[in-house]
């Protein structure tokens, strides 16, 4: 029984298609985030499968398949699963018709910057964790308190916030998902310094009043709006957060020499990369197995917690005692050894299989200092460093 997914011959050809422009785009030192967003709309890409009146391109799912792993191998797939993605996603479940018309068109063409509140909790919500209430006044909400906010840019077309309506009785709060519009009097925006400039940005509710037709989906829908996910297509080949680190490990200890030998020469190290190697290799195993249910309509195939326990296995055994060892002793092995730390790393989530639109496989393995990027991978990363 073949599990593999086959590509066709007009996949392929598509492929090419897309590589090149792609490498042209990513490898102009002009292109800006928003300029490459509207391109990427300009070509209906960031809604592929969806119709032309949609802002998508109208192209099959085996095309949209191609898009998703060539966008993977550049560290750009953020783009297909960010913020506005996502709020697009909910406001066709969840939006009004003039939700509708106003938002899903223009976040197809790469039109409108999203930032979404940052909640604990990614299939529930943690009440705790929301720090903005919603006081019903007429046609409308008074909005208080603060929370983060994650998103591209310094300034965004909707601020998509949750609150809480605080009952009269007893009962528990009623989670409210609004998209708010930063031009509102008595909302301020501050974004502090990061690692990653742009990503994280604080903003304040005071006495805010936000119009009630700008609530997406009931009252008390809020949860569930807001902690929606976008579904990839399983049939694409996304190597997994866990398979990427592995084979950037793997490199590195073939290329880098201690005592005049390589790393992956002690047998210690060995034990511990094997281990690495068959955890990353089942899965890919999952993913192919949930590929093909998918294919076959059998269902899902549930990689996620199948294979959880196998990687947090494997990060607790592998990541500390590899990255601890000693830097080269020359500058021979110091050009091939990818810069591993000599500190202690922070401890990785693994919550999700595939790299979060905020902490891609790039990202990670940059400020690891680990993997090799062609330099298409890297204007590509400065597209995603500069959003």
């Amino acid at each position: 029984m073949d599990f593999s997914y086959h590509y066709t011959e007009g996949q392929q050809q598509f492929r090419q298609q897309v590589t090149e422009w792609l490498s042209d785009v990513t490898s102009d030192d002009q292109t800006t985030p928003e300029k490459f967003r509207k391109r990427l709309g300009e070509k209906g890409w960031l809604a592929a499968t969806d119709s032309p009146d949609m802002g998508g391109a109208g192209l099959t799912p085996d095309h949209n398949v191609v898009i998703l792993e060539e966008f993977n191998r550049l560290g750009l797939l953020f783009l297909l699963e960010d913020e506005a993605a996502t709020l697009r996603s909910a406001v066709l479940q969840w939006g009004d018709e003039n939700q509708n018309d106003d938002l899903v068109r223009p976040i197809a063409q790469g039109m409108i910057a999203v930032w979404k509140q940052v909640v604990a909790g990614s299939d529930f919500l943690d009440p705790d964790s929301v720090g903005v209430t919603a006081t019903p006044d007429g046609d409308g909400y008074i909005l208080n308190g603060h929370a983060s906010f994650s998103g591209p840019g310094d300034r965004p077309s909707r601020i998509w916030a949750i609150a809480l309506i605080e009952p009269e009785s007893n009962y528990a709060p009623a989670p409210v998902s609004l998209l708010v519009s930063p031009d509102l009097g008595g909302l301020s925006i501050s974004t502090p310094r990061n690692l990653v400039p742009g990503t994280v940005h604080n903003v304040a509710f005071d006495d805010v009043w936000v119009p009630r037709f700008d609530l997406l989906g009931a009252e008390g829908d809020g949860a569930a709006v807001i902690t929606g996910r976008i579904q990839i297509d399983p049939r694409a080949d996304l190597p997994t957060l866990l398979e990427s680190e592995t084979d950037a490990l793997l490199e590195y200890t073939r290329t880098t020499q201690s005592c005049g030998e390589p790393l992956s020469a002690e047998p210690i190290h060995q034990q511990l990369l094997v281990e690495a190697y068959i955890t990353s290799r089942v899965m890919r195993l999952l993913r192919m197995r949930a590929a093909w249910l998918h294919e076959t309509d059998q269902g899902e195939g549930h990689s996620n917690s199948l294979g959880q326990p196998r990687i947090s296995l494997a990060f607790t055994r592998c990541s500390t005692p590899l990255i601890l060892d000693p830097q080269p002793a020359d500058a021979s092995t110091a050009s091939n050894a990818g810069s591993f730390r000599t500190a202690t790393p922070a401890p990785l989530e693994v919550s999700t299989l595939r790299a979060s639109p905020t902490a891609s496989a790039w990202e990670l393995a940059r400020l690891k200092g680990i993997g090799r990027l062609n330099q298409t991978t890297m204007q590509a990363a400065k597209i995603r460093y500069s959003s």
